[in-house]
């Protein structure tokens, strides 16, 4: 069993992952992606390399309530914003994934935080993915646009953490992923950073 924080979000044709109130630990954020065009401003954590385990993105398979059980293979909790762990809490839910039917980024062009001046709803983190992740990425969320929730759902993971777990609406090609929700300034910045991006 994985344990981080992350919640589901929606996903945008392009260029948006839009995230929902949903975070945990200083491992990650959660999300969802929206069907909506992204514009933001400002900036705080501009990318690189991600350091330390691969980031990994894996489409999630199913979604059940409560604590994922001691032993659970290719699971993670999923905590909404503000909690940080534990049992039994309101909200929490176990994601299990599919790790074949995923793709794994070495390196991320760029990951930063920013505040969304088009929407105002908060804080976003912008990451940027090369040529070759981006074409992979633009087809992995193709295919999961056409679920039904939560397998339209993609979990974001380094590690043993669950950074993100936004809800995909379109497939997003070019590489420039937005994940966009009710994160603080500081929730952003630590999203940005397990995400490969860098504080300045």
């Amino acid at each position: 069993m994985r344990s981080g924080w992350a919640r589901g979000a929606t996903a945008v044709a392009g260029l948006l992952l839009a995230a929902s109130a949903t975070a945990g630990c200083d491992d990650g954020g959660s999300g969802g992606a929206g069907g909506r065009g992204g514009g933001s401003g400002g900036g705080s954590a501009a990318g690189g390399v991600v350091s330390g385990p691969p980031l990994r993105f894996l489409p999630v398979e199913r979604e059940e309530p409560g604590p994922c059980p001691s032993g659970a293979t290719d699971a993670y909790a999923d905590t909404p914003t503000g909690q940080t762990g534990g049992t039994g809490q309101a909200g929490q839910s176990c994601l299990y994934v599919d790790p074949d039917a995923g793709m794994t980024v070495r390196r991320t062009q760029s990951a930063k935080a920013s505040f969304d001046e088009q929407y105002s709803q908060g804080y976003v983190v912008t990451i940027g993915l090369g040529s070759a992740d981006a074409a992979r990425f633009g087809q992995l969320t193709g295919k999961l646009a056409q679920r039904q929730s939560p397998q339209n759902r993609l979990a974001m993971v380094r590690g043993a953490k669950l950074l993100s777990a936004p809800s995909v609406a379109s497939a997003i090609p070019g590489g420039k992923v937005q994940i966009s929700g009710s994160f603080t300034k500081e929730k952003a910045e630590q999203l940005a950073r397990d995400l490969g991006g860098v504080s300045p």
